[in-house]
């Protein structure tokens, strides 16, 4: 059996690694730099943007609600006066 040392001798060069990835990739470490914070911005003012958005939502269904019911109380006291006339 020969020995691995004589394999090793007469095995054929090997080529260089050929290129794997897309040239386009090229740039993959900026990606790995920024690509998490700029998530956490984007949650960040995802989360902030709703949040707003359900407070302004309350607030001005708050406001609409009192405006119909100054409304009915009117109409009401309306109605009782000329329910009232003789």
């Amino acid at each position: 059996m020969p020995s691995l040392r004589l394999l090793a001798r007469h095995a054929p060069p090997r080529r260089p690694a050929a290129r794997r990835y897309s040239t386009t990739l090229e740039n993959i470490g900026f990606v790995r730099a920024y690509a998490k914070p700029v998530a956490t911005i984007f949650l960040w003012s995802s989360l902030t943007y709703m949040s707003l958005q359900a407070v302004w939502s309350k607030l001005y269904f708050d406001e609409v609600r009192l405006e119909t019911e100054a409304r009915i109380d009117r109409l009401h006291a309306e109605l009782k006066l000329l329910d009232d006339r003789p």
